[in-house]
């Protein structure tokens, strides 16, 4: 009997007897508790889809682009890779990792828990055998293999992205993510570089990767950094910030409070995005920060966005506080910027005020450095120099700013104009002096 999934995005995917195994198991199952997008469904009702249906499409891909480029002896590790490529992902899925990396002071600890997941655990001791999981490890982490399989799990143009962009776009009922996928298959090539291999694109693959380009910049305006969406990520990330640090909640410090150890990777992959919504809003569960956000965020009762500014628009001396801290040091500054917009509201809570600086990798970055393969036989060069709508994207991607949430309500329309006006009057000359004074060249008449 033939092993085949019938999805929406890519028809029937075929799997193997192993590939069927790994799905069976507790621990992949779990993915069909995380929501792909966490709470984006309450901007749009159908983003329900789930970490588990992306890996099976992910791996489908790797299929597709290893038989288009004749890697038939990885074929196998890199649908297995694919499939297995999120495996660690926690509760509300890249939300919820911001607190892990904010309570252990560690980055990346999805991809440290996808690693130890794949080389330790149980379930995978029958399909996967010690060398596979070294291999598919390796792979992943970007440790083993040649450029190109990595380039396919890990790139500008991986199979990750290839699948969650037309997902996502599916299942919120937009069509900014579309692109052609089989038409950007058949364009990709092999580029031999001095005993590597590199993942390429034909000359005539321009048209299908600038529309690659184009559909995860709307994707990202529009879904992925649509205002909605960055409040209901926001209010989780500090549900469960307070709820381990001001209300005490044990069992949310333990599962968020990152160990390398057998015990810590048993309770975090029990939990899903269901059971943390129902254990924290049970009558067991003291009263407090996390209860009372996740209760707004399940009565659709939001922070609402009372000041937005570009950077660029900021002070230049503002603007390099933000631009020249790391990771930690701007969440030292967003904390003093919500602590400053609290003192000016007299009556509310710091906790409940969120600064959240957006920012977003350029296209630079990313598809830019692709190479494209000339037809005449001459040197290859980067797609940004063959794409004539390359400068234009790159430079709205870039585009980074600074929003503040709280829990203020709006009569109407005319009300929230005038609510924000006063606030951008108010916050902006106290954003600009707070965050000179941290570059050290505070000046009130700057």
């Amino acid at each position: 009997m033939a092993l085949e999934i019938r999805d929406p995005i890519h028809g029937f995917i075929h799997r193997s007897t192993c590939e069927q195994k790994i799905i069976d198991t507790r621990l992949f199952q779990r993915l069909r508790g995380i929501k792909q997008l966490a709470l984006a469904s309450l901007v749009y009702p159908g983003a329900l889809h789930t970490r588990f249906e992306h890996c099976v499409g992910a791996m489908h891909i790797a299929g597709r682009v290893a038989n288009k480029l004749d890697l038939s002896k990885e074929l196998q590790i890199l649908r297995l890779s694919a499939l297995l490529h999120d495996i660690g992902h926690g509760p509300f899925s890249h939300v919820s990792e911001d607190v892990l990396e904010h309570l252990s002071g560690k980055n990346k600890i999805h991809e440290q828990l996808t690693a130890k997941i794949i080389s330790t655990h149980k379930d995978l001791n029958g399909p996967l055998s010690g060398c596979d999981r070294e291999e598919i490890v390796g792979l992943l982490e970007g440790k083993r293999g040649d450029s190109i399989l990595r380039s396919i799990l890990s790139g500008p143009l991986d199979v990750d992205k290839q699948d969650y962009l037309l997902r996502d776009s599916y299942f919120c009922g937009v069509k900014y993510g579309v692109y052609d996928l089989d038409r950007l298959l058949e364009t990709l090539d092999i580029l031999p570089d001095k005993g590597d291999r590199l993942l390429a694109i034909k000359n005539d693959g321009i048209q299908a990767l600038e529309q690659f380009v184009i559909a995860r910049y709307h994707m990202t305006g529009q879904v992925y950094r649509h205002r909605i969406r960055l409040v209901t990520d926001s209010m989780i990330t500090r549900a469960i910030t307070l709820g381990i640090e001001q209300d005490r909640i044990d069992w949310l410090r333990r599962l968020f409070t990152y160990e390398n150890s057998e015990e810590f990777l048993a309770n975090y992959l029990s939990w899903d995005d269901g059971r943390l919504i129902r254990e924290i809003l049970d009558d067991r569960t003291p009263q407090g920060y996390a209860k009372s956000i996740f209760d707004r965020l399940l009565r659709r009762q939001l922070f609402k966005e009372i000041f937005k500014i570009r950077l660029r628009d900021l002070d230049p001396l503002a603007r390099q506080a933000l631009l020249e801290a790391d990771k930690s040091r701007a969440l030292q500054l967003a904390t003093e910027i919500e602590r400053a917009v609290a003192d000016s509201n007299k009556g509310m809570d710091e906790h409940f005020v969120i600064a959240r600086i957006v920012t977003q990798k350029s296209a630079a970055q990313t598809e830019g450095s692709i190479l494209v393969v000339r037809s005449d036989g001459s040197d290859p060069v980067e797609f940004r120099q063959e794409s004539v709508l390359f400068a234009s994207i790159d430079s709205a991607i870039q585009e980074q700013y600074l929003a503040i949430y709280c829990p203020v309500e709006w009569n109407d329309d005319a009300d929230k104009r005038t609510k924000t006006e006063q606030y951008a009057k108010e916050l902006r000359p106290l954003i600009n002096d707070l965050l000179r004074a941290r570059a050290g060249l505070f000046s009130s008449n700057v």
